[in-house]
């Protein structure tokens, strides 16, 4: 089952390098993993820890630097893969590489490039993954949240744990909670609001409500951030592609029951 998922993922990944000289739809894209376009973007950075729209900014900037190495002229480059203009076509050269179009042959030997994604070489499972559907969901919950670059989450997010666990105020029972709530994925710089949660008021907490909702319940026996961020990314590469559900537009909700399981509650529509 994993194969198709994976086979899915790579022909999305072809069907993009297709065609990074023309116009992109997400639509299109979407439907080769058969999903919608929400579910499309989430899968994608998931997955990759990288925006789709990223991605493809990037591999087509990548795949410019030849254009350019062989005499294409700036201008061209740029209508090629579909900048307004030279000035934004520039900016967002010299944002990735260090240096403008114009210099390029100056810098031959310092260039950068994205590789092409291979979900074969990034994606492991096992042969078996237990979940369920839970339907008519509701999380009545209380947070304290702070906003944050995605990719500092990690950095960010242990320290602001230990910090509300040695807080008298933050009271909880038998579980607790972690949110990250994701702005968009299309946009840079990509934003996220995480969340600390429990089933208690506590002081400085906000009310944090989700009503009737389906999920796909996964658990794992870790509380070690980099084992949970490795189960969810299999997750999203192995698993939602091939079950063929939408995702609904809240967030996952990671849930620490007892002393080691991890809930992974993942909305689906």
């Amino acid at each position: 089952m994993f194969k198709g998922s994976i086979d899915k993922l790579n022909e999305l990944i072809k069907y993009i390098e297709d065609n990074l000289d023309k116009e992109l739809e997400y639509k299109t894209l979407a439907n080769i993993l058969c999903v919608n376009e929400y579910s499309l973007h989430r899968i994608f950075y998931f997955v990759t820890n990288m925006s789709l729209a990223e991605y493809i900014r990037k591999r087509r900037l990548t795949v410019a630097c030849t254009d350019l190495l062989n005499g294409v002229k700036v201008i061209d480059v740029s209508v090629k893969y579909g900048y307004e203009s030279a000035t934004s076509f520039g900016r967002a050269f010299k944002k990735m590489m260090g240096f403008s179009p114009k210099d390029i042959l100056k810098n031959k030997n310092n260039l950068k490039a994205l590789p092409v994604f291979d979900f074969t070489k990034i994606s492991k499972a096992s042969e078996e993954i237990n979940y369920s559907i839970v339907k008519n969901i509701t999380f009545n919950l209380y947070t304290v949240s702070k906003s944050m670059p995605i990719d500092i989450i990690p950095d960010v997010a242990s320290p602001f744990w230990d910090e509300m666990l040695s807080n008298k105020d933050f009271i909880f029972e038998d579980k607790r909670y972690g949110i990250v709530e994701y702005d968009k994925f299309t946009e840079e710089p990509q934003m996220a609001t995480y969340h600390i949660a429990s089933t208690c008021n506590f002081k400085g907490s906000k009310s944090y409500v989700i009503e009737n909702k389906t999920f796909l319940k996964f658990s794992i026996d870790s509380r070690k951030a980099i084992d949970i961020s490795s189960f969810t990314n299999m997750i999203y590469a192995c698993v939602i592609p091939y079950l063929g559900y939408n995702l609904d537009t809240i967030p996952d909700i990671e849930e620490y029951e007892g002393e080691i399981t991890t809930n992974i509650y993942i909305p689906i529509i």
